[in-house]
């Protein structure tokens, strides 16, 4: 009697499964933290708009800077679904926190947020790094997602507030379903991993490219801030241009995968420089440059979780960090709000992505612009060469794990296959002696 083979679950239900939940928290998170600042702009008494910016500052610091130090620990730990367990913990009660009328409670309410809002972003911007093999795409659905989540927290901050923070407790508590069940089928499935940690000793070039990605990145927080369209106070071309940096973002990593990471970072670079320049006087010239200008974000950061394959919880931190220092001139009010800087930042974007993508075209497989359809072609060969070898060596492996004397998952990695292999054709070669 013919039996049925179980098909198992894609694994890209990861990168969907933390999108949308980055998109929750950013959105849980936004909002209640300016409902949290909101109690001191009530209180009378001078003074108090130098504590609503510091309130703001605080979170955008700690929410950033903190993955860096969280990327680093969870590369170590492996623990990635928990620790984004425990981040719908934190900014629940951070949501709840924010509720209460005591002005003074406003501190640990945004300090929740910002952790909570840390500890998500570094657990699941490394579960989907883990799957990308190389690739741009996943990392880009899984940041797009933050730009409608930080826009609907905005708007929402002064709504019914009871309404607003028992709809987003209710929207954790099915994130936190939602990565339970990952977490499970990943175990029955998958049995991914992180990768074990490791920081190499880099070349000059190699350090030289890290930096420059980290400048890009810096760069791009700060133009992203002073992007002051005078048409951006018409709600609907408001909301059009956060369509444009949340398909930017999406759509980027996916070009760059097809025709290569370095032709899709200049030319969507030159394409919003250009863009910018009429973009005051025409909206949908400005809607077009936050489009295009938004392209990189993913390939910084796969280039980055590239360069550093055994460190990609730490590469994901480096790049937060990295807004959070461009961010950082903007918030504290040195704003060069003009088309013309706008065209000139992104043009230093795309000559620091030039050369930093060419001093590390072997890592990230980028290629010069002629060859990078058949590096790309080449690359997807040797994933699906992987995968095949994956499937060949499942069952040996397990009972090379169990002969071993080792109990638990078995976690054997791409890397640790031809040993493996060796190990059984030797054992072979010993049954045939016999």
């Amino acid at each position: 009697m013919p039996t049925t083979k179980q098909v198992p679950p894609k694994k890209e239900v990861t990168t969907f499964a933390y999108a949308l939940c980055h998109f929750v928290v950013d959105f849980a998170c936004v909002s209640s933290m300016l409902c949290a600042v909101s109690r001191v702009l009530g209180e009378s008494g001078q003074g108090s708009m130098e504590v609503v910016t510091l309130s703001i500052l605080l979170y955008d610091i700690v929410a950033f800077t903190l993955q860096l130090p969280i990327g680093i620990a969870l590369d170590q730990l492996d623990k990635n679904s928990y620790a984004a367990l425990l981040s719908y913990a934190l900014v629940g009660a951070g949501v709840i926190l924010s509720l209460v009328p005591i002005a003074l409670l406003e501190w640990p309410a945004i300090l929740l947020l910002a952790i909570g809002n840390a500890l998500f972003h570094s657990a699941g911007g490394l579960s989907v790094l883990n799957i990308s093999q190389k690739h741009a795409g996943p990392s880009g659905i899984f940041i797009a997602t933050g730009a409608i989540g930080v826009f609907l927290g905005t708007q929402s901050a002064q709504m019914g507030r009871l309404q607003i923070a028992f709809s987003l407790l209710v929207l954790l508590f099915l994130c936190a379903s939602i990565t339970r069940v990952v977490q499970k089928v990943n175990k029955k499935y998958w049995n991914i991993h992180n990768v074990p940690f490791a920081i190499p000793e880099f070349s000059s070039r190699t350090l030289l490219a890290i930096f420059l990605l980290c400048f890009v990145v810096a760069l791009r927080s700060y133009t992203g801030i002073v992007m002051a369209f005078p048409w951006k106070s018409e709600m609907l071309l408001l909301a059009l241009s956060i369509l444009g940096v949340f398909a930017g973002k999406a759509l980027g990593g996916m070009v760059a995968d097809r025709i290569g990471f370095r032709t899709t970072a200049i030319f969507s670079l030159i394409a919003a420089a250009t863009l910018f320049v009429p973009s005051w006087e025409m909206p949908l010239m400005g809607l077009l440059a936050v489009f295009f200008f938004n392209f990189t974000m993913a390939i910084t950061l796969a280039s980055l979780a590239n360069i550093l394959h055994e460190a990609k919880g730490t590469a994901f931190g480096l790049a937060s960090f990295s807004l959070a220092i461009g961010a950082l001139p903007a918030l504290l009010g040195l704003r060069l709000e003009h088309p013309l800087v706008l065209s000139a930042m992104s043009l230093v974007s795309a000559l620091a992505l030039g050369v930093s993508l060419t001093l590390v075209k072997d890592t990230v497989a980028t290629g010069p612009f002629g060859h990078e359809r058949m590096l790309q072609a080449a690359q997807v060969a040797e994933t699906a060469g992987e995968d095949a070898l994956t499937v060949g060596l499942s069952e040996p492996a397990e009972e090379l794990a169990t002969e071993d004397g080792l109990t638990g998952e078995v976690k054997l990695s791409v890397e640790d296959y031809p040993a493996a292999k060796d190990k059984l054709d030797a054992e072979g070669k010993q049954a045939e002696g016999k």
